[in-house]
């Protein structure tokens, strides 16, 4: 063979030895990391980073509040070091978890992930409500705003931030003990490892001017659906009935209204006996409803729809107003459907509307369906 036909031989066999090697390099690419990018469910076996190194033990939940610790940080374009010191002060704080509790009884309305006892301190940033509350508990139990305030208190270090390490930059923020934070600072190394490559163009957009989402909100920290029991649907269902008939006092008995209308009382006591089937009788009066014999004290902030909720003011022994709990709107607010007032009809009211008064929570069960516990 002559050398020019080595010459197109090896040039033939060359090109597919090319191919494949760009093929493999292609195939052997880490895929761009994005907010699409599945988290492994149940990654106690590990996960595996772009650094070669493995994160084990967190599940996805906890994946998911330390990647946007990562993607807020690079949305909002901060350093590598200002990231790593929130993504330690997480896994101190709550091990990456968005923590009620029960010392906040409203964070339990909130979907979360467990429950912390640390003084009022609630959310995977452990803020204190009697210190940071005055956001609203709502905000609070938010991740995405536990995270932009730490990003926040960075900002507000100025250039200061830039001289510390992460451990010091995390404790001038939480000020917590002594270094508390250092301990972990190898998982969080390991953890912006495995999303400081994420696409910043794959975060959803905020409006102008609203703090970054990262890659949104994954469930936790969202008002959680009071669910009702079968009993409770009957009791709304009765006295959903009569919106827009009027208030008269002293008006309604167990068959409906009477005088033309219903009172407080009066349609407490009607939706009951008729969603008891009769079993329940009630008395015409807020506070012998509050301490009937049926009644079942409930927690607020535990309340189901069909549950009565009595008010009392600042000062009185007896409460004066009852209503009927009737869930939550599409913003999360607690709603009652109660007979208000003279000049008014049977409504559904925001439950803030008495705000500052006492409020019992009482649930009825008729012993016919003792078991129901849906």
């Amino acid at each position: 063979m002559g050398s020019s036909s080595k010459v197109v031989a090896a040039t033939a066999l060359s090109a597919p030895v090319a191919l494949l090697l760009l093929l493999l390099v292609i195939v052997g690419a880490d895929p761009a990391v994005s907010c699409a990018t599945p988290l492994p469910a149940g990654s106690a076996a590990g996960l595996s980073g772009p650094t070669g190194q493995t994160v084990a033990g967190l599940t996805e939940r906890q994946l998911q509040l330390a990647r946007n610790g990562v993607a807020i940080g690079r949305q909002r374009r901060m350093g590598e070091s200002v990231i790593i010191a929130e993504l330690a002060a997480q896994a101190t704080e709550s091990t990456f978890r968005n923590l009620a509790n029960p010392v906040v009884p409203e964070s339990l309305r909130y979907n979360n992930d467990g429950l912390g006892y640390d003084h009022d301190s609630v959310g995977p940033h452990q803020l204190r409500a009697s210190v940071w509350g005055g956001v609203g508990i709502a905000r609070l139990m938010d991740p995405i705003y536990q995270i932009n305030w730490f990003y926040d208190r960075a900002v507000a270090l100025g250039a200061a931030a830039q001289q510390m390490s992460p451990a010091e930059v995390a404790q001038a923020i939480e000020v917590s003990g002594p270094n508390a934070y250092a301990g972990q600072l190898d998982l969080a190394r390991r953890l912006y490892g495995t999303f400081s490559g994420i696409d910043t163009t794959s975060i959803p957009r905020t409006e102008a001017g609203a703090a970054p989402s990262g890659c949104g909100a994954s469930g936790s920290g969202t008002v959680a659906p009071a669910q009702a029991s079968a009993f409770g649907r009957m009791v709304i269902e009765y006295a959903e009935r009569w919106k827009g008939t009027p208030y008269v006092w002293g008006g309604g008995d167990t068959t409906g209204p009477t005088g033309g209308g219903f009172d407080c009382s009066g349609l407490t006591l009607y939706a009951v006996y008729q969603a008891s089937g009769g079993q329940i009788r009630l008395p015409h009066y807020t506070q012998a409803q509050q301490d009937h014999p049926t009644a079942r004290l409930v927690p607020l902030g535990s309340q189901q729809p069909g549950d009565l909720i009595f008010f009392t003011a600042p000062g009185d022994s007896d409460s004066h107003h009852v209503g009927i709990y009737y869930g939550r709107d599409q913003q999360g607010r607690d709603l009652l459907l109660h007979a208000p007032q003279t000049g008014q009809t049977v409504t559904i009211t925001p439950l803030s509307a008495w705000n500052g008064e006492q409020m019992d929570i009482r649930r009825y069960q008729p012993p016919a369906i003792a078991g129901d516990r849906s």
